[in-house]
């Protein structure tokens, strides 16, 4: 009876959580596992910028590695007023990089896609991101130009609403638009 009670009852469910833990990880330790991880990384990012600089040459190669992308940008774009500048110039140049082997163009694309692809990356994704809160606001737009339609249809009175008559005083005129009713008259005439 005691084993029933009391072991057995608590070996019986410390083999139904290993089990368990098969199936679904801990969360907790899960957490733990994470933070550890992003302790570790920033402890690694603050040990590479915890040396004082050594010299010349380490300031020299650390502002190297950050003209990278603007480098590239601004030759990219730099080959634009060069070519209206001097165009005979850039016959003569875009002809011999046309002799390059396609092999070359492969590895500069792909050198440039190193450089740029994470990042288009990163704004693809916040691109997505407000796409999504662009759908998620659309029905209380579409309700806000229904309700904006109808309060300009000479059926209604816009009395009844005073957040639409101030919406309206702001936005729109009462009434026709001048502009309108006059490109409408000129239309019928020609």
């Amino acid at each position: 009876m005691s084993w029933i009670l009391g072991g057995g009852a608590k070996q019986a469910a410390a083999a139904v959580g290993q089990v368990a833990g098969v199936f679904k990880p801990n969360a907790e330790a899960s957490e733990a596992r994470g933070h550890a991880y992003d302790g570790a990384a920033l402890g690694q990012y603050a040990a590479e910028f915890a040396h004082a600089r050594r010299g010349w040459f380490d300031g020299l190669v650390d502002g190297l590695n950050r003209l990278v992308r603007p480098v590239i940008t601004f030759g990219l774009l730099g080959i634009l007023p060069a070519v209206v500048i001097w165009p005979e110039g850039a016959a003569i140049a875009f002809a011999a990089l046309a002799l390059l082997p396609a092999g070359y163009w492969a590895l500069v694309t792909v050198i440039i896609g190193f450089y740029f692809g994470g990042r288009m990356q990163l704004k693809a994704q916040d691109f997505q991101k407000s796409v999504q809160s662009a759908a998620d606001h659309a029905p209380e737009v579409i309700a806000n130009v229904k309700r904006l339609r109808t309060a300009l249809s000479p059926n209604e009175a816009v009395d009844d609403d005073p957040e639409l008559a101030l919406e309206l005083a702001q936005g729109f005129a009462e009434g026709e638009n001048a502009a309108i009713v006059a490109w409408q008259k000129e239309g019928r005439r020609s």
